[in-house]
C-alpha cells in the first residue's frame, strides 16, 4: 500500500481551496490534547497516517496487529480511532466494537480499500462516525480528521455544560416524552440509545405525530447539545430559496443577493441540522447535499470555491414511507442510505390509546395555566370525555389533540 502522502485522491475527496474559511480551525493545545490511535496491518499506510496527524499538533499512537489494538483499546481511552477495516486475524469491527464499548464518547474512523454501501452501513450502525475509502490523500485524511476533532472540542464542551447543569438544577432533563404505549416507548428507547452516537437518524411517521419533538430530545441529549439544532422545512421553500438557505450564497449570485450570506450547513456546525419533509427535497439539491454529508465541504450558491468545512449531524423526517420514496425514484438511494443510518418509526395516536388521556391531561393543566387566571381551578376530564377522545380517529394525530385540548381550556368552565 502506497503511502497516502503520495496517493491520488479519489473523486469523492474534498480538495480544499487555498482561500476557503475554515470554521473547523482546532487550538494548537486543544490538538495537542487529542489522543489519536492508528490500527492498521500495512507498516507503510500507519506510519504515513501517523506522520501526518503528528506534523498537525496531535498526540499520536500507532498498532499494527488487531490483537494489540483490542487490549490498547480496552486500557487506554482514544478521542479519535483510526481503524482499517479488513485486517488479519482481528477485524477493524471488533476493534470498533470493542473500543466503544470501553469509551462510548471515542470516535471511529473506519479505513476500507474495498467500500460498499452494506460495509460501509453496517460500521455506521455499529457506531462508527465515518469511513474514509482508500485510497486518500494526505489533505483527505486532515480534513476528515480535522472535522473529528472538532467533534471531540464540541463534546467536551458540552460535558463541562451538563456538569454545570447538574449542579445549578440538580437534573438536566429538559424534554419530557409523554406516553406508555410500547411502540412509542420503543421509539423513545431507541431515540435515547443513538442520542449519544453521531449517527445519523431518519424519523418517520404521519403528521403530526412528534418527529421534530423526538428530534429535539435527540439532540438534547447528545454530545453536540452545547451547539445548536437548526431546523429547515424542505417542503416549506421553492428549489433556489432553499438552496440558498442550506447552503449560503455569494454576493451577486442572483438578483437581491446583495452580500455574502451563510446557509443553515454553517449555522449548524457542531450541531445538528433537522431536516423536516426530507421526501420533499429535489434530486438536485439532494445530490449537493448528499457531497456534503460525504465530506463536510459546503459551496455557496454562486461560488465557484468551497466555502467552508462543517461538522453537522444529521436528522431527517418525513410523513412518507422512505423505502417507498426511494423506489418511486423521489429519494436518492446513496442518500437514503446516509441518513438512515438509524431509522425512528412514530405510531399514529390511533395505536396509542392508553396515552391519550395521559396527554390530554397534561395538555389541559398547560393551556389552563396558558389562557386562565391565577386561582381558576382546572376541570377535570371525565370518563365519558376520555372514552369519546379515545373513539376519535385523530387523523391530525398528536397535533389535532393538543389544538382540540387547548380549544377546551379556552371554552369551559371552572372546576
Amino acid at each position: 500500500m502506497a503511502s497516502p502522502l503520495t496517493q491520488p485522491v479519489p473523486p469523492s475527496a474534498p480538495q480544499p481551496d487555498p482561500g476557503a474559511r475554515d470554521p473547523l480551525s482546532i487550538p494548537p493545545d486543544v490538538k495537542a490534547s487529542i489522543r489519536v490511535l492508528v490500527v492498521d496491518d500495512e507498516r507503510t499506510l500507519r506510519e504515513s497516517c501517523a506522520s501526518v496527524l503528528q506534523m498537525d499538533g496531535f498526540s499520536v499512537t500507532v498498532v499494527g496487529r488487531g490483537e494489540e489494538a483490542l487490549e490498547t483499546v480496552k486500557r487506554r481511552k482514544f478521542d479519535i480511532v483510526l481503524v482499517d477495516l479488513y485486517m488479519a486475524q482481528v477485524s477493524g469491527m471488533e476493534i470498533l466494537r470493542m473500543a466503544l464499548q470501553h469509551h462510548k464518547d471515542t470516535i471511529v474512523v473506519v479505513m476500507t480499500g474495498n467500500p460498499s454501501v452494506t460495509s460501509s452501513i453496517e460500521a455506521l450502525r455499529a457506531g462508527a462516525w465515518d469511513y474514509l475509502p482508500k485510497p486518500f490523500s494526505a489533505t483527505h485524511l486532515q480534513v476528515l480528521i480535522g472535522r473529528a476533532s472538532h467533534a471531540v472540542m464540541v463534546s467536551r464542551e458540552t460535558h463541562d455544560l451538563r456538569l454545570q447543569l447538574m449542579q445549578q438544577t440538580g437534573h438536566s432533563e429538559k424534554f419530557a416524552l409523554i406516553g406508555v404505549s410500547p411502540l412509542f416507548r420503543k421509539a423513545v428507547d431507541l431515540a435515547r440509545k443513538v442520542a449519544g452516537t453521531d449517527a445519523s437518524v431518519l424519523i418517520s411517521g404521519e403528521s403530526g405525530t412528534g418527529k421534530e419533538l423526538i428530534a429535539q430530545f435527540i439532540h438534547h441529549h447528545s454530545r453536540r447539545s452545547s451547539r445548536t439544532l437548526v431546523p429547515i422545512n424542505c417542503a416549506a421553500l421553492p428549489e433556489p430559496l432553499l438552496e440558498s438557505e442550506m447552503f449560503g450564497h455569494r454576493k451577486g449570485a442572483f438578483t437581491g443577493a446583495d452580500r455574502d450570506k451563510p446557509g443553515l450547513l454553517e449555522t449548524a456546525n457542531g450541531g445538528t441540522l433537522f431536516l423536516d419533509e426530507l421526501t420533499e427535497m429535489t434530486m438536485g439539491l439532494q445530490a449537493k447535499l448528499l457531497r456534503v454529508i460525504q465530506d463536510g465541504v459546503v459551496r455557496r450558491v454562486g461560488s465557484e470555491q468551497q466555502d467552508a468545512v462543517v461538522d453537522v449531524r444529521f436528522i431527517s423526517a418525513t410523513n412518507r414511507d422512505p423505502e417507498d420514496a426511494v423506489k418511486q425514484g423521489v429519494l436518492r438511494e446513496d442518500l437514503f442510505y446516509r441518513l438512515r443510518v438509524v431509522p425512528i418509526k412514530l405510531p399514529p395516536l390511533r395505536k396509542r390509546l392508553e396515552d391519550i388521556p395521559i396527554l390530554a391531561n397534561n395538555f389541559l393543566t398547560h393551556y389552563w395555566a396558558r389562557h386562565r387566571q391565577q386561582g381558576d381551578r382546572a376541570p377535570r376530564l371525565s370518563e365519558a370525555a376520555v372514552g369519546f377522545l379515545r373513539s376519535r380517529p385523530w387523523r391530525g394525530n398528536v397535533r389535532e389533540l393538543q389544538n382540540v385540548i387547548e380549544h377546551v381550556a379556552v371554552l369551559a368552565e371552572p372546576d
